[in-house]
């Protein structure tokens, strides 16, 4: 039987899409459902009382020298808008940095499985754009596109949140969050000069400005 606050949970999450059409879409979906099954908002906040949840994900790190230092902010981004905070665990002597999320309930869950789809959608398209572009720096390819998205993404967070302000889409992380987020102090890292590649930024920009985690997510979607 399928658990239609589970699903309406999803939902929910995928109502903070940065692609408005499907963030919207996810949102009028998950109202019809609370009507037909006569749940109200209250019924989705319980998550706020649950103990904080801590996942490290060994799948996701960069390295001091990897120049995958765009990943400190691209994790950053979703976890603000998935009500999470992101960390990273660097093992003694080693120079690999993993990801840790931290959420409440279920939504340390969802931000991991966001974040891992930006990562493989990311790291798959700067690929092509190495093999296309053999002529440039594959280095600056990478961080130029990477600073794009990243911008992109940004862009239209904001954009979804100025628009439609009716859809109540300011995240609101919960307490436990913050203070673990008080705790994290200063995790800015510095980078390496690279050179800058407009083409490349270009895409990433466009990228990120639709990119929409719904097949993460959309296991949901159907009522």
């Amino acid at each position: 039987m399928i658990d239609i606050k589970d699903k309406i949970r999803k939902l929910l999450a995928l109502g903070t899409s940065p692609n408005m059409n499907e963030a919207k879409a996810a949102l009028l979906k998950a109202k019809e459902l609370m009507l037909k099954y006569k749940l109200a908002d209250s019924d989705f906040k319980e998550a706020e009382q649950d103990s904080l949840q801590t996942l490290v994900c060994d799948e996701i790190y960069w390295t001091t020298d990897s120049g995958k230092i765009w990943l400190v902010n691209l994790c950053r981004i979703i976890g603000d808008n998935y009500m999470c905070a992101t960390s990273w665990l660097t093992p003694h002597g080693t120079r690999t940095h993993k990801l840790v999320v931290a959420g409440v309930g279920e939504d340390a869950e969802i931000c991991r499985g966001v974040i891992d789809y930006a990562v493989d959608f990311m790291e798959s398209a700067i690929k092509i754009l190495q093999r296309k572009h053999v002529d440039r720096d594959p280095k600056a390819v990478m961080s130029s596109y990477a600073s794009g998205f990243l911008m992109g993404l940004e862009m239209a967070f904001e954009n979804q949140r100025d628009e439609h302000p009716e859809w109540g889409l300011v995240p609101v992380k919960p307490e436990q969050v913050n203070e673990y987020e008080k705790n994290l102090g200063n995790r800015s890292v510095k980078t390496n000069r690279t050179e800058f590649d407009p083409l490349a930024h270009l895409y990433g920009q466009e990228d990120g400005r639709n990119f929409n985690p719904r097949k993460v997510l959309e296991g949901g979607a159907d009522a």
